[in-house]
Parts: C-alpha cells; structure tokens; sequence
C-alpha cells in the first residue's frame, strides 16, 4: 500500500520484423528507418541519423565535433571507426593558465583561468564527423555520403521546431549561447529562448549556413568540410578570435578504423571500444563481476550493487592512472582487459564492505604519469541500428559540453566542440595535451555477439556517467535477462565520482544496506532535467525468432522504431 501518489514515467517495447534504430530523436530515427526500407544496411541508415541528428540536437554533436562508431557485421568483419576531435598542431601542453579550484564540469581537472578550455574559440579541437562518415560509408556502407547527407539537409532547411523539451534545454542554456554572437543570432530570438506557445503557433529555429555547408559535403565529400571554403572561414574566424585551428589542422585529419576491442562475459563476446576510450574501463569492469555470480545475488540488490561499485571503482582507478591516446602513453593495454588481471583486483574486494581502490600493478610500461579524472560533460549523443540482415552498428558522438565551445563559425552553421576540455591541462600526465593528440573519452557503447549472431547494441550520451550506464545495461539484459525497454528505464548507480550515486527508485531498504557497507550513498532523483545518470538507447534481436527490439530512456524525447 503506497502512502502517496507515484509520478511514473515509461515507454513501450518497440518489436519490428526486420530493422531496429533507436536514437535521440524521432526524426532522426525515422530517417534511419527510411534508408532501411530502401535497402540500405545499418551503416547506411546510422551515417544518415547520426548527421540527422547533429541538425536536430545542434547542441549535443553535429559536423563541429567527432565520436566513434562501432561496426558489427553480420558476417563477422568489425570495426571501430575513431572519429574523434584531436587537439590543433599549435597546441601546448601548457596552453592555458591554471587556477587554484578543480574547474567548473565534471571532468573534474584543475581549473584554467577564464574557462577557455571549456568555452570560446581556444577550447576547440579539429573536428571529425566528417571524416568518420565518409569512412564508415567507404567501407562498410551501400549508398553514397550525398544520399547520407539529405535528410540533414532537409532538416536545416525546415527549422527545428521547438517543443516543450528543446524550448526546456535551450532555457537552461541562455547564459552560454550569449557568450558568442552568431551562436546566439541562431538559436535566440530578441535576446531570449524560443519557447513553445499554445495553440498552434510552434517556434522553430533555422539553420539555413548548415544547410549549405552539409550541401557542399554532400557534393564534394569530406573535401567540402576540410578543404575549400568552409575550412577556410573555420581557420579565418580561429585566427580573428584567437583559436588555433588552421586549415593545415583540417586538411590533416584522418578518420582511424582500428580494431574493437573484444572480451567474452560468459557465453557472449562484448566488442568495445578500445585505447582512450570507455570500453577499455567497462572492460575490467566485466572481467570483474564475471566472477561475482551477479545471476544469483540478483538484479539491483544490494549484494550485486556492491560487487558492481567496487568493481567499478577499480577500473576507474586504473583509467585514472593510465588511460591516454595509445599514440602517447605507453602501457600494456592487453593487461587491463584480462581475466588475469580482473581475477586480481576481484580478490580485494570484500563481500561486507568496502575495500579503497587503488591503480592496479603491472599496466604501465614507460611514458607513464599518475593521472586525474577524466570525462566528457555530457553534450553527447547516442544511436544503434540494426538490419535486416543482423549487420549492427552502435555510434555515440559528441560536441563534449553542452553547445560545446559556443562558437559558431559565421557563414558555415558549425557550432565548434570544446574537445580540449578533455584534456588535463596539466602538463606531463597520460591525458595532458600534446599536437594532435585525442583526449580521453568516456564514449563506451556496447556491442554484444553471441554464437556469432550480434544480439545487443546500446549506449548512452552523460559525461562520465556513460560508462557505468552501458555496464549495466549490458548486464541487464545479458545477466538479468530484462528486454532493451525495461533496461533503458532501469534503476541506475554510478561510480564515477567519491559519492555512490543510486537512483532513488532503488528501495530505501538497499540504500541503507549499502551505506553500511561504507558505500557514501548519494540518493538521485531521475527526471527529465536533469538527468542523473547517462540516457540510454539500445536494440537487440533475438536470435531465436529474429525479432527486432528497441529502447529508448524514458525520459527524454528519443526513440526506438522498427519495420
């Protein structure tokens, strides 16, 4: 008997024949959905959403930023396709004056004087986007970029229109879409938010300099973004406003196909992202409760959440310690994805109470420096497709702060990420910057294959809560057995931080249990804004009947949609 009204917020499971897309926004999935229909594969349709939603979520990723995606064929081939931003040829490992606090975000780096790794034209790194596509398309895709670029084009040229979520957003953000004049020329009207109104009069915003610059990446490739005219006027209004990136920085980057990185959680590979990104950190995570019988203490009790956060906590450990672009740091990356190792830091961990994580032995090898916490602030967004054929794709992307460094570029539409706020602005550590280096990420989507058939892909945009969001919602629905809907809306913890943060929905009883076990519980009340935790998205396929399902959070405006 409940003592009071319970405000409860779901979706229903989204089950289709033959393709699955689940993304931020229902225009974007719809999109995804239509390349589909006509016979494109996962690639395809993911390349096509993912610029779809750099139109319809300006503020979170689009042509101004990078990410990675993750590519499951069904025949087995698999790629990660880095796309990431890298820090400008000119940059410094002491390009910015330091202060005495810990900054403003949850990167959680010392702060630097004015915010100008985190706002203005100084804060941002040589985006990717671009190039990611293209080279996803190149060699994994069926259709041409330009067909890819089409419905971005349309939806610049539209307007956005704005709802009760995005008019919400847009609100909270006033203060940093002021710090630069053609941001707010765009996104501002009279100085203020766009807001919906009643009846049927819907703002919208315009974005008709994006819709040229996409038409020129539609007509000429990655050529129309990195070379030609919009590089220039990227490296003119860098050069008039005091930002470093030139067109030598455009021309030079290269999108990276590496190999994901792939572990086993018992009868199921998870294919992750590997080096400077999540997937390395979630691995260990893994490696850990595999052997903490998580089936049978059972789903969120307080036993399984305390395997899971001390866990956790050691692989945040090492990440801090070691984690940085492989080009740069020298550690044995194979040592922090083993079951070796995991079985290692399993024994320190005490069923009763908790045990203080420390950076494990045996990961570094030379250029190695004791490292601070690093993570995204949270402007990012997240996208997985699956076809008909069972070819799987997970993408996440991000412009790193939310409207990222602020900056739009005058005559192009490109808002500009704030990618060298991820950096540790201090010199001589694993994630200190350095000329085209990548920062660490906290990007770490899931992929999950089993007996050979891919049957999950999930992910989630949320700083550096991204990473104990995709554990475990992969661990949901592997471990626990929960359909791809009921794990976007589950109850949460997160580890990233000193305080175990729990979703509030979790009983008070749990709470009390794991306090005691020394856990510093910090009760989150999920909702629309903020947050809390990451926000999910996923589809899986059964391999049983070939079902298609997807998820998307419950709070937020996202989708999952099929055919």
């Amino acid at each position: 008997m409940n003592s009071e009204t319970t405000h409860r917020i779901s979706r229903d499971l989204a089950v289709a024949k033959h393709g699955m897309v689940a993304a931020k926004h229902p225009w974007a999935v719809r999109a995804a959905l239509d390349v589909l229909r006509q016979g494109g594969n996962a690639v395809d349709a993911a390349v096509t959403a993912a610029f779809s939603i750099g139109v319809l979520e300006p503020w979170m990723s689009g042509i101004g930023g990078g990410g990675f995606m993750t590519i499951q064929m069904a025949d087995g081939r698999r790629k990660v396709v880095d796309y990431f931003a890298r820090a400008p040829l000119a940059a410094k490992p002491d390009m910015y004056e330091l202060t005495g606090d810990f900054g403003h975000s949850v990167v959680g780096f010392q702060g630097v004087k004015d915010q100008a790794n985190a706002y203005g034209p100084r804060s941002a790194a040589v985006p990717g986007m671009v190039a990611g596509m293209a080279a996803a398309l190149e060699q994994y895709g069926t259709i041409s970029l330009g067909r890819a670029v089409q419905p971005a084009i349309g939806f610049a040229e539209e307007g956005l229109p704005i709802n009760w979520y995005n008019g919400m957003l847009l609100g909270s953000q006033l203060t940093t879409i002021q710090r630069d004049a053609e941001t707010a020329r765009i996104f501002l009207r009279h100085g203020v938010t766009p807001a919906p109104l009643f009846g049927d009069v819907v703002p919208s915003i315009p974005q008709s300099e994006l819709a040229q610059t996409l038409r020129r990446i539609a007509d000429h490739g990655p050529d129309g973004f990195y070379r030609g005219e919009v590089a220039e006027r990227i490296a003119e209004h860098m050069q008039a406003t005091g930002g470093i990136i030139t067109t030598d920085d455009l021309a030079k980057y290269r999108a990276t196909l590496v190999d994901p990185l792939v572990i086993t959680y018992r009868d199921v590979e998870l294919v992750l992202l590997p080096y400077q990104a999540g997937g390395t950190t979630i691995a260990e995570t893994f490696n850990i409760v595999e052997g903490c019988d998580l089936r049978s203490t059972g789903f969120n009790t307080a036993t399984s959440l305390h395997h899971i956060a001390e866990a956790s906590r050691r692989a945040y450990a090492d990440r801090f310690a070691y984690v940085g672009d492989p080009d740069f740091v020298d550690i044995d990356w194979s040592v922090l994805a083993s079951k070796i190792y995991a079985a290692g830091r399993r024994a320190e961990i005490e069923p009763d109470r908790v045990v203080p994580a420390a950076p494990g032995a045996g990961v570094a090898r030379g250029r190695t420096t004791e490292s601070v916490p690093a993570g995204d602030g949270g402007c990012t967004t997240h996208l997985s497709v699956v076809d008909a054929e069972g070819n799987m794709v997970s993408l996440t992307q991000t412009l790193t702060l939310i409207f990222g460094s602020a900056v739009t570029v005058p005559g192009t539409g490109v808002l500009l990420n704030d990618t060298m706020n991820l950096f540790d602005p201090l010199p001589g550590r694993n994630n200190s910057i350095a000329p085209f280096k990548r920062p660490a990420s906290s990007m770490a989507h899931v992929v999950a294959v089993q007996d050979g058939t891919p049957i999950l892909a999930v992910g989630a945009p949320g700083g550096r809560r991204i990473m104990d969001t995709c554990m475990q919602m992969a661990l949901d629905v592997i471990e626990f057995g929960l359909d791809i809907q009921s794990a976007c809306g589950a109850p949460l913890i997160d580890c990233a931080g000193p305080e175990l943060l729990v979703d509030d929905r979790i009983p008070e009883s749990t709470r009390a249990t794991l306090q005691a076990k020394g856990h510093n519980v910090v009760p989150v009340e999920v909702s629309f804004s903020p947050r809390g935790f990451a926000s999910p998205t996923g589809v899986t396929v059964d391999s049983s009947t070939g079902l298609r399902y997807g998820g998307a959070d419950p709070f937020g405006i996202g989708i999952a949609a099929g055919h």
